[in-house]
């Protein structure tokens, strides 16, 4: 499939916000990631699964920068985030199987409902 430049652009303005409030708020560049994505190849035939995939690939040398920052300007608690590791990657890697096995549709509801229920309780 070819690129237009427009896309390229589009692509690179949703890599440029990811990048934005990933550095700024620790989270929230997968979410732009996978809604832009999803917006930009909706009936192109594009595979779901790959948007989250791309997401997942940018977000995770990008999230290694975040947490550089993070730990050189002290706002790095250690022992949280051992306590969150593991059981972080356990999750993980069961999302990866059931990526495998939930449709495009039941994907998209389920991404829909955590951003939802982020946003929900972030504001109560």
């Amino acid at each position: 499939m070819k690129s237009s430049v427009r896309q390229n652009l589009a692509v690179a303005a949703i890599g440029l916000g990811a990048g934005l409030l990933n550095g700024l708020l620790g989270a929230g560049g997968g979410i732009v990631i996978v809604a832009g994505l999803s917006r930009i190849f909706r009936g192109r035939g594009i595979d779901p699964r790959s948007v989250f995939a791309s997401a997942i690939a940018v977000m995770l040398p990008l999230s290694a920068l975040s947490v550089i920052q993070y730990f050189a300007r002290g706002h790095l608690e250690e022992a949280r985030v051992g306590l969150l590791l593991l059981p972080a990657v356990a999750g993980g890697a069961t999302g990866a199987l059931l990526l495998r096995v939930l449709t495009p549709g039941a994907l998209a509801r389920v991404f829909a409902f955590v951003v939802l229920l982020s946003g929900i309780l972030l504001i109560i």
